[in-house]
């Protein structure tokens, strides 16, 4: 079923433009095909429904070359069908009553299918049309942040010219920035893994006090990018408030699978008590909703000697990333 309609999306979005020579070409086809299919039948089975070939027929040429092509489809669908198979045949009389009542129904039914099937091409373009315009602004909000952070390393480069070591810990962190910037604008096909999120998000805050652990995991779709939210959420509480506020603090970040869903543990150590929230913050709900929709989740246990966030992703989002090949004997 999915294969399906991988192939219908595959239809509307790559067919001729409508109205054009090769839409009208897509519409003959159908005609054809539709016609000598219904003659195969008609060997097999004379009496059968005359109309019943060219239902998919005008349903196809509709999705691929648009509502001109359906109409064209519906009309000599229905002028062959009458002229080859209803009887008398070879004729334009329509003996019967219930002759006459099939062919307002195939034209009343064609009809629909050619306003439903255009209707799924007309949402199909606007969603494409502002899927290139998300993409667009995505990508203008990209550039801009890069330029704002090429600014800003530009600035504290002059400023701090001369101390040296202060320039190093603060360049580090910009290009860490930048990097995990670069994640999140990432296209939604390919795979992206894991340990590069937590490294790209947890290294602003310094690398020597945070360690991540555990196998390497890709992340597909969305996933990604809702990952990187929710770890940079946590990374940046725990440089305001939690382990990372103080020079002890460290953060243990641990990957593992867990049957069929992958497991991790944020778990930080040494920074200030705990307390538990009077209320939740909005940080706090996009940490524990963000993958409500993957079927996964995100819980916070606010342990008073350091705050620990268990995120569950699930595996048909995720997957451990296996050996390229097997260890010779």
């Amino acid at each position: 079923m999915r294969a399906f309609a991988g192939l219908i999306d595959s239809m509307v979005r790559r067919g001729p433009r409508p109205g054009s020579v090769e839409a009208y070409g897509v519409a003959l086809a159908c005609v054809l095909a539709a016609t000598l299919l219904r003659l195969l039948i008609d060997l097999v089975s004379p009496g059968a429904v005359p109309f019943v070939t060219f239902f998919p027929a005008l349903l196809i040429a509709t999705l691929v070359g648009g509502a001109a092509a359906g109409i064209v489809t519906t009309l000599f669908d229905g002028v062959l069908s009458w002229w080859l198979f209803i009887e008398p045949r070879f004729s334009w009389v329509l003996a019967d009553k219930n002759h006459v009542v099939s062919v307002l129904l195939y034209l009343f039914a064609g009809g629909l299918i050619v306003w439903a099937a255009n209707q799924y091409r007309m949402v199909v373009a606007r969603i494409d049309e502002e899927e290139r315009y998300r993409r667009i602004v995505v990508d203008e909000l990209s550039h801009r942040v890069k330029n704002k952070l090429a600014t800003i390393y530009a600035i504290l480069r002059h400023e701090l010219r001369g101390q040296p070591d202060i320039w190093d810990s603060v360049s580090g962190r910009l290009q860490a920035l930048s990097t995990a910037d670069d994640l999140l604008s990432r296209g939604e096909n390919g795979g992206v893994s894991l340990q590069q999120i937590l490294t790209a998000e947890v290294a602003p805050f310094g690398d020597a006090r945070i360690a991540v652990e555990g196998p390497e995991v890709d992340l597909f779709g969305k996933l990604p990018t809702v990952v990187a939210l929710i770890i940079h959420e946590l990374a940046t509480n725990a440089a305001k408030y939690g382990a990372l506020s103080t020079t002890s603090g460290r953060v243990h970040a641990g990957v593992r699978e867990a049957g069929d869903t992958i497991e991790i543990v944020w778990h930080e150590r040494g920074g200030p008590a705990v307390v538990m929230p009077s209320r939740r913050s909005f940080g706090s709900k996009l940490i524990e909703r963000s993958l409500d929709s993957f079927g996964g989740s995100a819980r916070l246990n606010f342990d008073p000697q350091g705050v620990v966030c268990r995120i569950v992703l699930p595996a048909a989002h995720a997957s451990v990333r296996k050996d390229a090949a097997e260890p010779e004997d």
